[in-house]
């Protein structure tokens, strides 16, 4: 406390004292003035706006960093050995899912950032979490399947099927300001039930070069078993699959 806040608290101290001895008109009219002092120098300080205050030591603060990562879509493909299987009930245990993440990252600064790593986890909804094993340079063995909504020369509006490429997420260049990035990772799990895996929890950490960490997350329903489907290319000629695991995975569906 300042000496001006301790003179003041004094003051208060002996006007209510003598204030309460001396009693009558005098007695209240010298507390009273006792109450003025001591609280204009109490209050004074602080109101003045000149109360010392702590520095933070040197090197603390840090420059603000944000990157805004978003998981827009996540596609789980049940397979085993390698190849797609259907599910036979909910809480079946013996499958892998592929998983395949759609992703956005901005940089909400005024600074270029370089991504330094990232990382992906899945938490079921008892809680428990796994770190998610990244599949890199594997996406132009995949495609994504989607319905495009054409317009012919007759003016007729029709949806069309179409399969588009997927495009990896790259970190390997800085992110400038403002700028935005979006791409796929290929992920794989296991040990996880296909009940599990619908309602589980994608979250995506990104650590920038000020070890800032970002975290965006996908809450299920996923889409299961979704819409990439392997893509081959075959002595120079693309294939969309080989024709068991085609077979199995179009089964009883349209394969848009």
């Amino acid at each position: 406390m300042s000496k001006p806040e301790l003179i003041g608290l004094v003051i208060l101290g002996c006007g209510a004292f003598f204030g309460f001895i001396w009693g009558g008109a005098f007695g209240l009219a010298l507390a009273a003035v006792c109450l003025v002092v001591g609280l204009v120098l109490f209050v004074a300080l602080r109101a003045s706006g000149t109360e010392t205050r702590s520095t933070p030591a040197k090197g603390v603060s840090q420059p603000r960093t944000q990157i805004l990562v978003l998981v827009k879509e996540v596609h789980a493909r049940p397979q085993r050995a390698g190849k797609f299987q259907e599910i036979r009930e909910p809480h079946q245990t013996d499958l892998q899912f592929e998983i395949f993440a759609h992703c956005w990252l901005v940089n909400d600064t005024d600074e270029r950032l370089q991504v330094i790593t990232l990382q992906v986890s899945l938490t079921k909804h008892d809680g428990t979490t796994s770190v998610l094993e990244r599949v890199p340079s594997d996406l132009q063995n995949w495609r994504l399947g989607r319905l495009r909504d054409e317009l012919d020369s007759w003016g007729v509006r029709y949806l069309q099927a179409a399969q588009e490429s997927l495009v990896e997420l790259r970190t390997d260049e800085p992110l400038e300001v403002g700028a935005t990035r979006q791409g796929w990772l290929h992920l794989r799990v296991e040990n996880i039930t296909p009940a599990e895996m619908k309602n589980a929890t994608v979250e995506f950490e990104v650590i920038d070069s000020h070890l800032g960490s970002h975290i965006g997350a996908a809450k299920g329903p996923h889409q299961i078993p979704g819409r990439v489907w392997p893509f081959r290319v075959e002595d120079g000629k693309a294939s969309e699959a080989r024709p068991s695991d085609l077979a199995s995975d179009t089964r009883g569906r349209s394969p848009t």
